[in-house]
């Protein structure tokens, strides 16, 4: 069984949601929608405050990390990627492969991370914790990649 170390959205709800965007956007997005009954989704509906993206040069241009006001919501992915190459960031104190799952949706949309840390972290998972949740998410992974290249 997973043990989450980051508490998810205050209200335990399922956030069903069809992402805005090409291939690719809709491929990442879909990931994180789907690993975990969108996880990281939850998370960034809740961490909305701008004092978690204090990188922002000018306040007035600051979104939300997911703004879900209309139909086809969209990911702010500079500020998804800015998180996941920022160790310091409030992402990190997630378990290594919900962390390695969004690195993952963020390298579909051109964020530089390793691809081979990626699986590290989530082989460690697998063989460590024999965890289906993240035999799973490789399931995930798989079709999010097969969907970004299909035309």
């Amino acid at each position: 069984m997973s043990v989450e170390t980051m508490r998810p959205a205050e209200a335990e709800q399922q956030v069903v949601v069809q992402f805005a965007g090409d291939k690719l956007e809709q491929a990442a997005g879909g990931l994180l929608r789907d690993y975990r009954e969108g996880l990281w989704i939850r998370r960034f509906a809740v961490n909305q405050t701008p004092c978690n993206r204090s990188w922002i040069i000018h306040p007035e241009h600051d979104r939300p990390v997911i703004d879900l006001s209309s139909d086809l919501p969209r990911l702010d992915w500079n500020a998804v990627s800015h998180l996941v190459t920022n160790t310091d960031s409030w992402v990190y104190r997630a378990s290594e492969s919900e962390v390695a799952v969004l690195q993952f949706a963020a390298s579909l949309m051109g964020t530089d991370v390793s691809l081979q840390s990626i699986m590290n972290a989530l082989d460690r998972s697998i063989r460590f914790y024999r965890d289906d949740n993240d035999e799973y998410g490789l399931e995930l992974l798989q079709r999010a990649l097969r969907e970004a290249v299909a035309f």
